[in-house]
């Protein structure tokens, strides 16, 4: 049966159970939040405590619960696509591309991204292997997206965004829950069940996924099918003055022989959060986490690191007209590597060490002008002590408007890949690390306006220069020396809108425009095999469309249309997909679903050589969900 024919099947289905009566309930609906709500959602990611996303001074964009529970995504960069300001390419089977503001490649390292606050950039590259994080969408309450730089707050490497994952509480995830997704290119099964733990509240989850292998434009199969297994749990405590967060997960994937394109994964995180009312009415915060992840490419590289981070935020009372919060951390990697005949790192194992401090002030200056002046000063193993300013000005217009503008200067810090890094594992190398490489800056200017037209259009529109000196090139003729080699500026126009046509229908839109000059700091050897090419791939523009409609309480339909524009460098046509789901509520406590990803063609490349690339194939999925 053809993907037109399951989609009209799925249609009448649909038709016939949106007339056979409504005593069944929907399990959500757009109704549940307004813009007006959205608008006041509370955000943490901008300046480090719960503010309004109306308020925020900076390019946020926030994907809700039922954003991505409208979705046809199935995995974490899946559902990052929902974001106008994010950059997402899918590699193959299981990897991903995914950066903000430009500079996107398989080892983009100038997002920083969380999951509850906890960091899960690699030492190795100062990047995410997203591959290690597959979260239960189910229970995630929202996920904030701030492109542009959070270095106060965040710290090294949140140059060009940060991405904060905001799991559920474990008393919003009560009773059990069972699903699976299916498609004839692997899927998804999931179970959770929350229930009471003394004074508290506790979840457990489990996890099983399995992705079929892509293939080449020749038709040839790809060895990057892959499947993982994962298990993890939340438990939270309040008291009077007192919240406790404990949660953790461990998993493990692939096969045995791993490959580069279906490496052998393994690992388990635990995190614990400490919120404390004082008596003087001040808040304070402790949060220590710890990783261990093992990666296998036989080939390519094995790479074993355990990551401990630990925490402290404290805001204290003070004047009327100031927020102020002040904070500290310690965090420790232990980065290990087995050489392999591709590549090399030396030394093969290293303890890398960073601590900061930081403050901030938030300043009301009048009625309507809020004044942020914040600064962090952080030491890596590296480099030693680097520092992170930043200012921000937001005015509040009648009618809940806001205009705001930011300097800030953000570095990235150099990883193992710049400095320990060799290719191929023995000599004569061709690339080899740069012992004297220092961090990355970038200075940046941003300016934004968001407020609504009337309480149907909501909007946001964000300008900005992202200046750069120091960017990784090469330098040296036989050998190519990794090296700050490379400078210039990213200018950008990100805007999005919701238009709440009628209660049960909401259509919303967003742009990325990007113009990217980048220059040696010198001319490059002739032969250099890292330059302004290895920074990213990145499309001058891309737009996403997006239409959820209700009909009636227990039917709706979502669409999602993005277009993204030609890379450069290696050449990828531009190409436009379309996603859809199509839901039904069977009974209260059941709802089925049909996804479809890709719908508009047959397949296209998203990154790399097209003869060498996956292509993205166009795939049709069944969910059933039942949740008493």
């Amino acid at each position: 049966m053809t993907t037109r024919a399951v989609f009209a099947a799925a249609l009448a289905v649909a038709a016939s159970a949106a007339t056979a009566g409504d005593q069944l309930a929907a399990l959500g609906n757009l109704a549940d939040l307004s813009l007006e709500q959205l608008a006041t959602i509370q955000v943490t990611s901008v300046s480090g405590r719960p503010q309004t996303l109306r308020s925020a001074p900076a390019s946020i964009y926030v994907i809700t619960a039922e954003d991505i529970r409208r979705s046809a995504a199935t995995s974490l960069p899946e559902a990052l696509r929902l974001a106008p300001n994010l950059q997402v390419a899918r590699l193959n089977a299981g990897q991903y591309a995914i950066s903000a503001r430009g500079f996107n490649n398989p080892i983009a390292n100038k997002l920083l991204v969380l999951i509850d606050g906890r960091t899960i950039y690699s030492a190795l590259f100062s990047g995410v292997f997203w591959d290690f994080h597959d979260v239960a969408l189910e229970d995630v309450e929202r996920i904030e997206v701030i492109s542009g730089p959070g270095g106060t707050i965040w710290g090294a490497n949140a140059v060009n965004g940060i991405i904060n994952v905001v799991t559920r509480p474990a008393a919003d995830t009560q009773g059990p829950r069972v699903a699976a997704t299916r498609s004839t290119a692997g899927g998804e099964q999931s179970v959770r069940w929350g229930g009471r733990l003394g004074a508290g509240h506790v979840r457990v989850h489990g996890l099983a996924i399995d992705r079929g292998a892509t293939r080449l434009a020749s038709g040839a199969e790809r060895p990057d099918a892959s499947s993982k297994r994962q298990a993890g749990f939340r438990a939270d405590f309040d008291s009077a003055g007192h919240a406790l967060t404990v949660q953790g997960d461990v998993f493990e994937a692939g096969d045995v022989p791993a490959t580069n394109l279906a490496p052998r994964l393994r690992g388990s995180s635990l995190l614990a959060r400490w919120d404390r009312r004082l008596a003087d009415g001040s808040a304070s915060r402790v949060q220590a986490s710890y990783d261990m992840y093992a990666r296998d490419e036989t080939a390519t590289f094995r790479n074993k690191a355990q990551t401990f981070d630990l925490q402290f935020t404290h805001e204290p009372v003070v004047a009327r007209g100031h927020e102020v919060l002040w904070g500290a951390g310690y965090r420790t990697a232990r980065d290990g590597n087995d050489p392999s005949a591709l590549t090399a790192f030396v030394p093969g194992q290293r303890t890398l060490r960073w601590w900061n401090v930081f403050a901030q002030d938030q300043i009301a200056v009048g009625e309507r002008l809020e004044l942020t002046l914040g600064a962090k000063a952080e030491r890596n193993s590296y480099t030693g002590m680097e520092f992170l300013p930043t200012a921000r000005l937001a005015y509040s217009h009648s009618g809940g408007a806001t205009t705001w503008a930011a300097w800030s200067r953000a570095v990235r810090a150099p990883s193992r890949l710049d400095r320990d890094f060799f290719f191929p594992g023995q000599p004569p190398y061709l690339i080899a690390g740069g012992p004297a490489f220092q961090s990355e800056v970038a200075r940046v200017v941003e300016a934004g306006h968001r407020g609504n037209l009337g309480a149907a259009l909501s909007y946001d529109l964000t300008l900005f220069r992202q200046s750069y000196r120091g960017l990784r090139g090469g330098i040296g003729s036989a050998v190519t020396t990794i090296a700050n080699r490379i400078q210039g500026h990213v200018d950008g126009l990100e805007a999005w809108a919701r238009w709440q046509l009628r209660p049960s229908w909401r259509v919303s839109a967003g742009t990325l425009q990007l113009r990217k000059s980048l220059w040696y700091s010198s001319p490059p050897p002739a032969n250099a095999t890292t330059g302004i090419a290895n920074l990213g791939n990145d499309p001058k523009s891309q737009w996403k469309l997006r239409s959820q409609h209700d009909f009636g309480p227990r039917v709706a339909l979502d669409i999602t249309a993005r277009r993204v524009g030609a890379l450069p460098s290696p050449g990828v046509p531009a190409y436009t997909a379309v996603d859809a789901r199509l839901a039904w509520t069977l009974r209260p406590d059941l709802e089925l679903s049909v996804l479809g990803q890709n719908l508009l063609d047959r397949s296209h490349v998203e990154f790399n050589a097209p003869a060498a690339a996956s292509i993205i194939r166009r795939r049709l999925f069944l969910r059933l969900v039942w949740q008493p």
